[in-house]
């Protein structure tokens, strides 16, 4: 029985594995990774299959279909990040939807089985069981080449964070438009980080006037050039934000969430400066980006979250520098 559940476990990954290729390899006609045959439906057959080929034993429990089809998913993400076919911070976003997802296929097979399972279950019947099977197995190949990149949606996000700093807002200009380089004492753990974006290695600003270039570096090569769209001394300064994702390296992030390119781009940033009193300052700092995916009320979820996280360790930067009065030049 053991050998028959390894088996089954095995045929499942192997499956999933051969359908990321495929979707790799033919994403210009299947809608690659993301999109819904893959990330919806492939989980779905993963599911399927490992559930179906379970010896009867285990089949005939609901307890079994919920959470085995966990197992060769599990499998497949721990493969291909040790192949460098995928991210982990793409898996770590989208693994508990493909877990779940997973899961419904695996109740699927659970029905079919309990179906065929009947001793007064005919032949006839059997062979529609068999047949409504493998068309479960080609789904996710059928709708990719009917989907290809129709399911993508844009919508376009703004998201703000803010921090009150004791100081006046003169000093606080002086910290932001003199960032420079970025010391390994000043990095704290953030969630983004911990995911794979990036750290923040130094922000500088060529010439402060309309037109004038901000350039923003991080680990890995990740540079963003930022244009001055706007600024108002000691009050605001609005950032125009252009990402060439061919200029991105690839060992920056994963491919598929690439900055700039077909599914997330970040447009703008603000920055604004409130006097609240003569030593307090409000620091606000927002993003204008957006995400190009079928699934935007799930992704949107992570890149909110994400983004909120960036944005929190930029203006505790600005406000830590702030406190301690303390300006880095290279």
């Amino acid at each position: 029985m053991e050998k028959t559940t390894n088996l089954a476990i095995l045929t499942a990954t192997v499956y999933g594995l051969l359908l990321r290729i495929l979707h790799d390899l033919l994403s210009e006609f299947l809608g690659g990774i993301v999109s819904i045959s893959f990330v919806m439906l492939a989980p779905l057959t993963i599911g399927f299959i490992t559930v179906y080929l379970l010896p009867k034993e285990q089949s005939n429990r609901m307890v079994n279909a919920i959470f085995k089809p966990f197992i060769p998913c599990l499998i497949l993400m721990c493969v291909t990040i040790a192949l460098n076919i995928e991210g982990t911070i793409c898996w770590i976003m989208i693994f508990p939807l493909f877990a779940f997802t997973a899961s419904l296929g695996g109740i699927l097979a659970f029905q079919i089985r309990k179906s065929i399972d009947k001793n007064s279950m005919e032949k006839s019947e059997k062979d529609r069981n068999t047949m409504y099977g493998s068309f479960i197995l080609c789904l996710p190949l059928v709708i990719g080449f009917i989907e290809g990149d129709n399911t993508l949606t844009r919508k376009d996000f703004y998201i703000a964070r803010s921090v009150t700093i004791q100081a006046s807002p003169e000093a606080v200009w002086k910290e932001l438009t003199n960032i420079n380089e970025i010391f390994p004492e000043e990095q704290k753990f953030d969630f983004s980080t911990f995911l794979g974006f990036p750290k923040h290695l130094s922000t500088t600003i060529e010439k402060m006037e309309l037109g004038g270039r901000r350039i923003a570096t991080y680990e890995k090569g990740l540079i963003f050039h930022e244009t001055i769209e706007k600024f108002e001394k000691d009050k605001l300064l609005v950032l125009n934000i252009n990402i060439d994702p061919k200029a991105i390296p690839v060992k920056v992030m994963d491919e598929h969430i690439v900055l700039g390119g077909k599914h997330v781009d970040i447009l703008q940033d603000v920055y604004q400066l409130q006097k609240l009193s003569d030593e307090t300052t409000r620091l606000t700092l927002s993003s204008h980006f957006y995400i190009n995916t079928p699934f935007n009320w799930y992704a949107g979820i992570w890149s909110e979250y994400l983004m909120r996280d960036i944005l929190q360790s930029q203006i505790n930067l600005i406000e830590n520098r702030t406190k301690t009065n303390r300006t880095f030049v290279k």
